[in-house]
């Protein structure tokens, strides 16, 4: 095949000729071996038999004669005639198929999956064995296999705030060494081995917590590193640091995790983009080669499927909808996959696309946990066939772990690995594992499945029921004494004959095995990202809409403030006016940039699963999100300066006003990139909210204009340099204070000009060239911001790394079953200081272990059955009294009510047998109790079917098959579809439940040519039905209509302390949150005082120091008057007077910024920190109010109630820090006065962020919208420009603005009755501190009542717009 082209997206190796003859050695390199090599066996076959059609042949001979490049992407397909076998054979070219050309082979080939698909795999392998090609194959090898975890026990796992906070220290100190306590250990896994062989499909089962996952985590590579593992595991003999396995396996999550926005088509279309095509293409060019050498003529189906899905980088290939249709997804490949918030496909479908993902690609060894989780019996079923048949025909590997496969599933597996307790129980033929079972005592009974049996006969709960030899009492058989009897069982003792010769390294197949970490080159890699970003922005066009509209407001907001003909450019006062315009012009632009921090949030999850699948490298994900950013940005700021420059009036070159707009573009790219970074080493969204706050506080307290450059603490100056704002705001200032009609006008001094004034008052450089050194360094710092998330995408692990958790009681059973077998302990407790006696002779654990004894002999009295009140003795010894209602596990709440129907969905969807049996068992009481219960199951076994009454079978459509009771032994079923001419008989033992999905399926009734709702509506059943319901409508004489006082089974006293109680618990157990803003404040705290440190005692101090110092100014000026006619040094203590007042004024300036700038960020902090925890309840709300549980008023007091304890906490300290470090006067008064217009400040930002995510469909779009608000709020607080100054239109607004009457409150409750002179430019005489706070800002210093009402007012209005919308509104489109 030298040269040759290849197809673009293939990967053929361009190598030298190796001889073939040999062993390959270990050292020889894998970038040398011959793709032909690796594909080549034995002999040819023989010449194939002539095609039947004239025109095949002819065709076949066409392409024949085509060079090798095209040969290999050209195919024969055959186009729709008007019966099946008409139509017309042609040429196409594998790369140009269209959408129409693929379904329509895929309908042709593959009418009924599960059938039609081993019929073309067949003819696949037949194909290879004709010239003697041989499939690469896996075999994977675990020896002694150890896994240990660090764990917490009872109540010291719960994430209660005290807990994680003693958590975070523990690692703080563990990072230098310290450890103050011991961890609880527990083995996962203890000492296993096995084998996984090829062309075998293997099932591993066992109850929860018996290590599946971590076993197929550990096989699969990607177990987690905090992890202590032991033992090797080897694929065809190569240790995992010899080759990639990640690329050679693929671990299939139990955990469905895609992008809502995306198609189920969509999502395959990636993954099979990113996978590339391993080694088919090279498969194609050798089978190519000695079809043509051999004159063979392929199946033309065969063929163009091969073609089609050996050519990498299509943006839609056929191995997709190959995958949707035996998957059974191609009904739904154009619905969204949705999410919470937006109805897209089911969970079963969910689970069915997480399995896709992964088999859509070239990989063929695959580890795949439960992915049978919301799936009925019948479509498990009918994957898990299709997945066996692409085992023994192709010799892939696969090891699968289902939670309670239905007998005709679990008859589909070739081998099964039995797991409990972390020890394997049995591994070996199924065929086999009842008889070791039997020859250990106990046996599987009539009816009950196998796969049932085996996951509760190592239960001791359950065990006993199993046991086979009456005549010989029962005795516990623990898991490690099965475990030891397995391995002196014939199936063991040859599995470790096996494990003993280790693998020949020479027969491994050279394309077994992968060595690279990505499958396609990086630049398409590139170009699938890039392309699903641009798809993700077309689908969220929304959020970038709003976001225009938003700046839009803002230029609007901002220029109408700062209108021209309100603006003059006289003097330094007019400057300031403009300087302090441009400064808001930054902060709007910086705040526009928050929204990064959730739309990166919400994608992080299914990133960082790719990451771990190595679908492409971390870069490829954060540049198209870089890129295209950059057009959405252009616009927003060319919006924003053309509404902005000129109706403001900043100077009118128009170089000028083009470098603003340069600015204006850098600053928004810099703050998204500050934020994504933020996003990427936070990863949840309340942490990073916290960040991005404390970011944005660091930025603005420290970027020269809140505190001149020169007042800056010299511990902090190093954080003014690298501010992003202080380039900015020196760049900006310089570009509009260079100006002509600024530097051709003196300024009072008469000595410089206005401009220099300007920036000598804001403490800006003066050069000219600070315009390019700012937009350098902005420059710089996007690029910077970018390549740090960059890296923290490639080396930050996701959050929420799972803990191993145990129960108190789980861990005292099994220290129990410990004691009594005298094994080896799998749970290791670190040795307690309180225990002086041995644990069976303690008096304090005794009634627990008699506890645990009662609860034994009580679920061994009770069988796994379902019989009708199997349970009653249970109700009375629990100290619950038997009545006629339901009691739900709650506590301390429990719920009872009477004549309710229940209408259950899916009780059992997610549950072992065990646990589904023990739900369906209470829900059997509850209809024995004569009410009625309509229930939804997925996969039910014959015991939980069978506990049924009635069935109601429905096809897709909403249409009825079978409505009528189920009979024992569900003969009545049974009998009604086996009278159906055609219908399969059911086989013995087969579970009834998917024999009925079975029999009344698509595919059966397209084979009898009949609908089967048609045969239901023409059955007696149906009339028997329908005269029913007939007589069931008219109620008898004397009935009377259902009447209910109340909604609600609860008065609304009642529903507000249910509901208060579970957010109390949410609350003390989301550390995330109140953990994270109690962090936050008191870093803000500390910020704050540091920064402004005992700036309150040097402005009091300073002022009654400077009267004093001006009262013996102004005697020495009069002495002089009155002795000394001339004096040449009267104007320079003139100087000193003046400018002793002016640095007074600074200061009372910068505290009043000090005031805003802390309150006014820890208020945002808490508003966006409560937007995620108020979206995920709302979620929860609508469920349980659907549901009839409580109204929306309850819920929402008891949400507003609960945050009252914690802003309570939160102001407490961060007052106390604030005031002590600023040095506030230490009076009572102003004191409670700083503590109360904190406190109310604090939760009417609080409650602002619930209210935003009330009227808002997510808390992405909630985050914008206050986004939006926040820079209202900055500018119309009275800081950055005062009352008197801001224009009549406006004014009422800042009457409405929450911001400005805390400012308002601060300032007057702490300045508002000094009395002493402050000398301020422009006033004349010197004025009192209080006339010029009301003079200079408007603040009367006996309005503090009203402040007080109007903050309290602010909190209740948000509150109650908060339940108002709770309750009015719903967003949950589903």
């Amino acid at each position: 095949m030298e040269g040759t082209e290849k197809p673009k997206g293939s990967e053929p190796h361009h190598q030298k000729r190796h001889s073939r003859s040999g062993s390959i050695s270990r050292s020889l390199s894998r970038a040398s071996w011959r793709m032909e090599e690796v594909f080549a066996t034995a002999t040819h076959s023989r010449r194939s038999s002539q095609a039947d059609e004239d025109e095949e042949a002819l065709t076949w001979a066409a392409i024949e004669k085509l060079p090798t490049y095209d040969r290999l992407r050209t195919s024969i397909i055959k186009s729709l005639g008007e019966t099946e076998h008409q139509g017309v054979h042609k040429q196409v070219d594998v790369l140009q198929l269209d959408m129409d050309d693929r379904q329509n082979f895929i309908q042709r080939v593959f009418k009924v999956a599960e059938e039609d698909n081993e019929t073309f795999l067949k003819k696949f392998r037949s194909r290879l064995d004709k010239v003697g090609i041989k499939l690469p194959t896996v075999e994977v090898r675990y020896e002694h296999l150890t896994i240990e975890a660090d764990c917490h026990v009872g109540t010291r796992a719960l994430p209660t705030l005290p807990n994680v906070a003693r958590n975070i220290a523990e690692s703080a100190l563990g990072l230098i060494g310290i450890k103050l306590t011991k961890q609880t250990k527990l083995t996962i896994l203890k000492d296993v081995s096995g084998i996984i062989k090829p062309s075998r499909m293997a099932l591993l089962l066992g109850p929860p917590s018996s290590g599946k996952t971590s076993i197929l985590l550990a096989l699969a590579g990607k177990l987690d590193s905090s992890l202590k593992v032991k033992g090797e595991i080897t694929y065809n003999g190569h240790r995992l640091n010899e080759f990639v396995p990640r690329k050679t396996s693929a671990y299939i999550s139990q955990n469905d995790l895609h992008v809502g926005n995306m198609t189920v088509k969509e999502t395959l279309d990636f993954s099979a983009r990113c996978q590339g095509v391993g080694t088919r293409y090279e498969l194609l060019t050798e089978l190519a080669r000695r079809e043509k050498a051999a004159g063979i003529y392929p199946e033309p189906e065969v063929d163009l499927f091969m073609k089609a899905t050996a050519m990498g980088g299509l943006e839609s290939s056929l191995i997709t909808d190959y995958t949707l249709k035996i998957l059974g997804l191609d009904i739904c490949k154009d619905t969204i996959v949705g999410d919470e918030m937006q109805r897209g496909i089911s969970g079963g479908q969910k689970k069915r696309v997480t399995t896709g993902e992964m088999i859509v690609g070239p990989t063929k060894t695959l580890f795949m946990d439960e992915i049978s989780t919301g799936l009925d019996s019948s479509t498990t079923f009918q994957i898990v066939k299709c997945l066996q048949q692409i085992v023994h025909i192709t010799e892939a590997t696969i090891l699968m772990s289902l939670l309670q496969p239905a007998p005709e599933t679990f008859d589909l597996f070739d081998d099964i690995i039995l797991l409990s307790e972390g020890q394997i129980v049995y591994q070996g033929p199924r065929e086999q594992i009842l008889e070791f079972f039997e020859t250990c005592g106990f046996r599987c009974p009539e009816r009950k499945g196998t796969a049932d049996f085996l996951q509760e006969v190592t239960s001791r709960k359950d065990q006993e029921q199993y046991w086979a030899d009456r005549r010989t009492p029962y005795r516990y058989v623990s898991v490690t004494e099965f475990a030891n009897r397995f391995k002196r069982f014939h199936v063991g003792t040859r599995i470790a004959d096996e494990l003993s010769i280790p693998f020949d390294k020479a027969q491994s197949h050279k394309a077994a095995l992968v060595f690279k970490t990505y499958s396609m080159p990086k630049m398409q890699l590139l170009k699938a990202c890039f392309d699903k970003e641009w798809l993700l922005m077309q689908r969220n066009s929304f959020i970038y809409i709003f976001k225009t509209v938003q700046i839009i407001i803002g230029a609007i907001i901002t220029a109408t403030v700062f209108l021209r003909t309100e603006m003059d450019a006289r003097n330094e006062n007019d400057g300031a006016l403009y300087v302090g315009a441009l400064i808001y012009c930054l902060i709007i632009n910086m705040f526009n940039g928050f929204a990064e921090l959730s739309l990166t949030i919400a994608r992080l999850p299914v990133f960082y699963k790719h990451r771990e699948l190595l679908f492409h490298p971390a870069w490829t994900f954060t540049v198209p999100s870089v890129l295209l950013g950059i057009p959405i940005s252009i616009i927003e700021s060319t919006v924003f300066i053309g509404i902005t420059y000129y109706t403001i009036g900043f100077a009118p070159e128009a170089s000028r006003f083009f470098k603003q707009l340069l600015l204006i573009f850098l600053m928004q790219q810099m703050a998204s990139a500050l934020f994504r970074l933020i996003a990427g080493v936070s990863r949840t969204m309340i942490i990073s909210n916290t960040g991005g706050t404390l970011s944005l506080l660091i930025l603005f307290l420290l970027g020269g204009f809140i505190i001149p450059r020169g007042e800056i603490p010299n511990w902090w100056t190093w954080a003014y340099w690298i501010s992003p704002l202080t380039y900015g705001f020196n760049a900006i200032s310089v570009n509009e204070m260079y100006a002509p009609r600024w530097m051709n006008k003196l300024a009072l001094d008469n000595v410089t000009s206005v401009g220099e004034a300007v920036l000598n008052n804001f403490d800006v450089y003066h050069n000219k060239n600070w315009f390019w050194i700012g937009s350098g360094a902005l420059l710089g710092f996007i690029v910077l911001f970018n390549s740090l998330y960059t890296v923290s995408l490639m080396y930050l692990s996701p959050p929420g790394k799972p803990q191993a958790i145990i129960s108190e009681d789980a861990a005292n059973e099994m220290e129990l079953d410990q004691e009594e077998s005298k094994e080896e302990p799998r749970l290791r407790r670190p040795p307690s200081k309180n225990v002086s006696l041995p644990r069976s002779l303690s008096s304090t654990d005794g009634n627990n272990t008699r506890e645990m004894e009662v609860r034994r002999m009580s679920s061994r009295s009770s069988s796994s059955g379902l019989d009708r009140n199997a349970d009653s003795s249970l109700e009375v010894s629990g100290g619950v009294a038997p009545k006629r209602g339901m009691v739900l596990p709650f506590t301390p709440l429990a719920m009872s009510f009477d004549s309710v129907n229940y209408f259950v969905d899916m009780p059992a969807v997610i549950f072992l047998f065990l646990a589904a049996a023990i739900v369906m068992r209470t829900v059997r009481n509850t209809v024995d109790t004569g009410r009625t219960v309509v229930c939804t199951i997925h996969q039910p076994s014959i015991d939980i079917f069978e506990a049924f009454d009635e069935l109601l079978l429905m096809k897709r459509g909403g249409q009825v098959v079978y409505l009528g009771p189920l009979g024992r032994n569900s003969h009545k079923i049974v009998e009604y579809f086996e009278a159906v001419p055609g219908v399969p008989k059911i086989k013995e033992k087969y579970n009834p439940a998917t024999w009925m999905l079975e029999a009344s399926s698509t595919s059966i009734e397209v084979r009898l040519g009949m609908d089967f709702a048609q045969y239901y509506k023409s059955s007696a059943l149906y009339q028997r039905n329908k005269a029913l319901v007939n007589e069931l409508s008219t109620p008898p004489a004397g009935a009377n209509d259902l009447y209910f006082p109340t909604q609600f089974s609860q008065p609304s006293w009642k529903q507000f302390q249910s509901c208060l109680w579970k957010q109390w618990w949410t609350y003390w157990r989301s550390p995330d949150y109140n953990l994270v803003r109690f962090f936050f404040t008191l870093a803000a705290a500390l910020l704050v005082g540091s920064i402004f440190w005992d700036v309150g005692s040097k402005m009091c101090v300073l002022i009654s120091k400077l009267h004093y110092f001006k009262l013996q100014l102004v005697l020495i000026l009069l002495t002089i008057k009155v002795f000394v006619q001339e004096f040449p040094y009267t104007n320079f203590l003139l100087i000193i007077y003046f400018s002793l007042s002016r640095e007074s004024s600074s200061d009372l300036t910068m505290v009043i910024g000090a005031m805003y700038a802390a309150v006014f960020f820890v208020g945002f902090d808490n508003c966006t920190t409560v937007q995620p925890v108020v979206a995920i309840e709302r979620t929860v709300f609508y469920r349980e109010r659907a549901a009839g549980m409580y109204s929306a008023l309850p819920y929402a007091l008891a949400q507003v109630i609960i945050e009252i304890p914690y802003v309570f906490i939160q102001t407490t300290y961060y007052t106390l820090i604030v005031y002590a470090m600023v040095s506030f006067q230490w009076e009572a008064g102003k004191f409670f006065w700083f503590f109360f217009i904190n406190f109310f400040s604090f939760l009417y930002f609080t409650y602002y962020g619930m209210m935003t995510v009330s009227i808002t469909p997510n808390h992405q779009v909630a985050a914008i919208f206050a986004a939006a608000f926040y820079s209202v709020f900055n500018l119309f607080s009275g800081f950055f420009i005062p009352r008197p100054k801001i224009p009549g239109w406006w004014i009422w607004y800042y009457w409405i603005c929450p911001v400005a009457w805390t400012v308002y409150g601060l300032i007057v409750t702490q300045y508002g009755d000094i009395e002493e002179t402050i000398k301020a430019p422009g006033y004349t005489p010197d004025p009192t501190v209080k006339w010029y706070l009301k003079d200079r800002y408007g603040f009367e210093s006996d309005f503090k009542g009203p402040v007080a009402g109007v903050l309290v007012g602010f909190g209740v209005f948000f509150a109650f717009m908060f339940a108002f919308c709770i309750r009015k509104l719903n967003f949950q489109v589903r």
